[in-house]
């Protein structure tokens, strides 16, 4: 008995040395991508504004009434507190971003292990830390900061021998939280519920764990509400119903443009699942909540931005490890002089799949590509922005109101004039159709519309502020969108710029600085 309790402790002390190894090797393996997109010499630029807010926030300025901001505030309050402390910088706002990222990584491995075991499970991290639409979005997106909590919240979903009412209490209490980040975490919160009443038949616990959550954003909301009047109503609840929407009829397939090798792997992980009868209780979750993202994003709510299907992606990435696992296995089969005919049908079968999807149903060439940019690393050089960011700061002072691409007013630490002008036209164009008709009147008119055509309609409203406030001597700094932006719109006649008496002090590769000040010219470095 004693040789054999021996034997057992000396297998068991073995197993834990080999999992703090794999586990080591893990960490390192997901850390690399996140250090390497920090130092890559290019930025992503996409949703900059929401950057810009962060630090507005971090300068005393209120969302809803000093700026327009269609969401919940917990992240600005964050991120804030944290430029704060830290500095303002891309760099700075990045560690932010690739932390909650890195955090993730790590959540899909401990998630995707209870769904399928330990190689899935790496597979999963990996494949979720290296994808392509991660790399894209490095810099302060808010479905970064959501999709840890939604996969932490998975995690307990499926922590079936935790009491119901302990349950109930923190999925509430991560749903609250993710939601006053961002609204449509609510979606996996409703399947995970669902899930919990039906497959452990905890009816109370979910019906508790939604009460619950629903009255803590009730009074989060009411406190933000005496903060910040009808304004916080209107923007963060009312304003989405009358933005428009994206009309392209490509929307339905639009996860195709950015998904890339995460594709043909989900789809064999579904083989294999299917195949072998893997369907167990957490499999299920995880495609219910993939499916019903894909529902709302694709289907209900229609958008071409890829940003929203990072709250998704750790949910696909555990179900295309679930295939990278089988086509691993058999490759390393055969490497190893299996004779099975089976190995070599499903090696070819696996590398026909993946080569007919990266060459054609989701490209690996993809929107993730955009100017110039290689699989989500690019396209606006961090030297660029820096000097831009240097000749703005002196060419104006802390406090004045400029106009440039929110990016750039961020790393120089100045007020865009017009914050957020893709979506300030459309919100003064909203609120004044509902102030004047009502809700169902508005929702009528611009509900269905064209978000881009509604943008362009809308342009009078700050197109007309910038001109004043240039001939009035209100700015002293002009820098108009370039063609290398996701979405160039700012763009103010350079001889309306020569007759109100600015004169250019930078060009650079991609933007030029207008100033009106007596400043000396600021040469681009070499």
């Amino acid at each position: 008995m004693t040789s054999r309790g021996s034997s057992r402790r000396i297998s068991a002390a073995a197993g834990n040395a080999d999992a703090v190894r794999i586990g080591a090797w893990l960490v390192v393996v997901l850390l690399i991508p996140r250090v390497v997109r920090m130092l890559y010499p290019e930025v992503w630029v996409e949703d900059d504004f929401y950057l810009e807010s962060a630090w507005l926030v971090s300068v005393g300025m209120r969302p809803y009434l000093d700026f327009v901001h269609p969401h919940m505030p917990l992240l600005e309050w964050i991120a804030g507190c944290y430029l704060k402390l830290f500095g303002t910088s891309h760099l700075s706002v990045e560690i932010l971003s690739e932390a909650a990222i890195f955090a993730a990584s790590i959540l899909t491995y401990s998630l995707a292990r209870k769904v399928a075991g330990r190689r899935a499970a790496i597979a999963a991290s990996i494949l979720y830390a290296y994808s392509s639409l991660v790399f894209r979005y490095h810099v302060y997106e808010r479905e970064s900061f959501i999709a840890p909590l939604i996969i932490l919240g998975a995690i307990v979903t499926l922590a079936d021998t935790t009491a119901a009412v302990s349950q109930a209490a923190i999925l509430a209490a991560i749903f609250f939280v993710a939601c006053a980040i961002k609204l449509t975490a609510v979606i996996p919160f409703a399947v995970m519920l669902a899930f919990i009443a039906v497959a452990y038949r905890r009816i109370a616990g979910a019906i508790v764990s939604g009460a619950v959550f629903a009255l803590a954003l009730a009074g989060f909301s009411a406190l933000l509400y005496r903060l910040y009047g009808g304004e916080f109503i209107f923007q963060t609840f009312v304003f989405h119903f009358l933005k428009g929407r994206d009309t392209a009829g490509s929307i339905v397939t639009y996860p195709r443009m950015i998904l890339d090798v995460l594709a043909p792997l989900f789809v064999l992980g579904c083989i294999r699942l299917i195949a072998n009868r893997m369907v167990n209780r957490a499999v299920v979750l995880v495609i219910g909540i993939v499916a019903a993202e894909y529902a709302f994003y694709g289907v209900l709510s229609p958008t071409a931005w890829g940003h929203n299907y990072l709250e998704a992606i750790p949910f696909v990435a555990i179900v295309a490890g679930i295939g990278a696992t089988l086509l691993v296995r058999a490759i390393a089969d055969l490497i190893a002089g299996a004779q099975a005919p089976h190995r070599w049908k499903l090696v070819a079968g696996g590398a026909a799949l993946i080569a007919i999807f990266l060459i054609w149903i989701t490209p690996i060439v993809n929107e993730n590509w955009l100017h110039g940019a290689v699989y989500g690393f690019g396209f606006v050089p961090r030297a660029e922005i820096s000097q831009l960011a240097g000749a703005l700061r002196a060419v104006s002072h802390p406090g004045d109101d400029v106009i440039a691409p929110s990016f750039v007013c961020f790393e120089a630490g100045r007020r865009e004039l017009i914050r957020y002008p893709e979506t300030y036209g459309v919100y003064r164009e909203a609120k004044a159709e509902y102030d004047r008709d009502g809700f169902f009147a508005a929702r009528r008119h611009l509900g269905a519309a064209d978000f881009f055509q509604i943008i362009s309609d809308t342009q009078h409203f700050w197109i007309e502020q910038m001109r004043d406030a240039i001939a009035g001597g209100k700015v002293s700094a002009v820098i108009s969108d370039s063609p290398i932006q996701m979405f160039p719109l700012v763009l103010v006649p350079e001889d309306f710029l020569s007759s109100n008496g600015f004169r250019v002090v930078l060009t650079t590769d991609h933007f030029t600085l207008w100033s009106r000040t007596p400043a000396p010219r600021v040469t681009p470095a070499p």
